[in-house]
């Protein structure tokens, strides 16, 4: 990329391309982008030296080298235009991904669920063990200044993402395949299968002196590395993995276990300030990962107990919430399976208080897609708050609105409520304002600014 000096970045302000910008600004590359929101994140890249342009507009990409584009961004986006008219070079954010990602030691996480999770896990032992990894990540960690750092140590870690199939332009010397669910089916012909082949693509990517990390609890991870010409190293609670799970327990103030690697006969017990079974999963495949990395067992334990829980994973905002012996956690997860995990973790940890599931679905498509796992999910909260679909710049698809989601749910719940935006929710919160609650928000959306509005409460 010698000859390419000026880089613009459309759609900066998404969490993988601020990454991604933060490290080409740091790379010395004169950067600019644009997005229709300012943003914290837009504010800090300006802060660093990046032009960022809050419209979309021709004259953004005059006199720039390269252009790179989210999968967010559509062919009839004027800046798109403009460079295909100049003959600028227009990337995806994979490629430039993939292409940062051969300056080091990669290492990739895959997966339906998690990645970011585990990659910000990984980030931090790398970190606490002086190894200054360079690592793109797609999510906060409240002990990080940024989502991205461009380091001094021989390693990059980052998230893989299946959503578009633009993770096949990588090649990673390791990765991580955490999960694989039902999920951006869309990008696959609507076919599982299809998703799983993609998946196995991506594992082929990497080169036969490396390895992969797989979820053996997960049936269609399995079949994906069955057989596989590769290296594979299987984690999860099942006694068929090469590193299983034992003696898991957990509290409001975290999570024991003992992680038994069959290989080497060696049992080594870790304490997390996460909770959730998949989040013990989310920490042993970091585990295994810098185990493979040389990192001592003493080295990832003690920064496994130092690590602090990622925004919008499971977090817990308040235990006063209006002022009562009401909890409040705070998860970003969208799909049905994240959303049955979230209630069953918070069902698990909080045995005795009653719930309140306040949930913004994310996507038409999505929604479409997923219908009737949603209703069926949804209908068992006893008390629920549904927020209108969060359309993330898609249209409306007749018969899979938020009207037609509250509607089926009120067959099976008639106490379900729909409400149209954060301040309407958060009204219908306070009609819950009694001891021994816990308030779940869950979803992808703007469900964030409801959860803020708790934090400024408690501040």
């Amino acid at each position: 990329m010698d000859d390419i000096k000026k880089i613009h970045l459309i759609g900066i302000g998404g969490a993988g391309m601020s990454g991604i910008a933060e490290i080409l600004i740091n790379l010395d590359y004169e950067i600019s982008g644009s997005d229709l929101t300012e943003t914290p994140i837009t504010k800090r890249l300006e802060t660093l030296g990046a032009k960022i342009f809050y419209n979309h507009g021709a004259s953004n990409v005059i006199e720039k080298d390269l252009v790179v584009i989210s999968s967010a961004i559509s062919k009839e986006n004027l800046e798109v235009s403009e460079a295909e008219k100049l003959k600028i070079p227009i990337i995806k954010r994979a490629e430039m991904l993939a292409n940062l990602m051969m300056l080091k030691e990669s290492v990739a996480i895959a997966g339906s669920h998690g990645k970011t999770t585990i990659t910000c896990i990984l980030a931090h032992i790398f970190s606490c063990n002086d190894l200054d990894p360079t690592y793109i990540i797609g999510g906060k960690v409240e002990s990080f200044a940024s989502n991205a750092k461009l380091g001094k140590g021989n390693h990059i870690l980052t998230e893989a993402d299946e959503s578009d199939g633009s993770f096949l332009l990588l090649r990673p010397h390791k990765a991580v395949i955490a999960n694989i669910d039902n999920d951006h089916l869309e990008t696959y012909n609507n076919s599982l299968e299809e998703l799983k082949q993609s998946f196995k693509d991506f594992c082929l990517n990497t080169p036969f002196q490396g390895r992969i990390f797989a979820n053996g609890d997960s049936t269609e991870v399995t079949e994906v590395v069955e057989n596989l010409p590769r290296n594979v190293s299987s984690f999860g609670f099942s006694d068929k993995n090469d590193f299983q799970i034992l003696d898991f327990t957990q509290n409001k103030d975290g999570s024991y276990f003992t992680l038994f690697d069959k290989n080497n006969n060696n049992k080594m017990s870790f304490k997390t300030n996460m909770i959730g079974k998949h989040n013990i999963l989310n920490a042993t495949a970091a585990i295994t990962v810098s185990l493979d990395e040389g990192i001592s067992y003493e080295g990832i334990k003690q920064a496994l107990e130092k690590f602090i829980v990622i925004e919008r994973r499971f977090q817990l905002i308040s235990e006063n919430v209006f002022e009562k012996d009401i909890i409040l956690i705070d998860d970003y997860g969208h799909h049905p399976e994240e959303l049955r995990v979230s209630i069953n973790t918070a069902t698990e940890v909080w045995p005795n208080r009653e719930m309140l599931v306040v949930f913004q679905p994310h996507r038409y498509t999505r929604t479409k897609a997923l219908f009737e796992d949603f209703v069926s999910i949804l209908s068992d909260c006893k008390n629920l708050i549904l927020l209108e679909i969060y359309p993330a710049s898609e249209e409306p698809i007749k018969g899979y609105e938020s009207e037609d989601l509250i509607k089926q749910i009120k067959a099976k719940n008639p106490k379900a409520i729909l409400v149209n935006g954060i301040e309407e929710a958060y009204q219908e919160m306070q009609k819950f304002n009694k001891d021994n609650f816990i308030f779940l928000t869950q979803g992808a959306g703007n469900t964030s600014a409801l959860a803020a509005k708790f934090k400024t409460e408690v501040n």
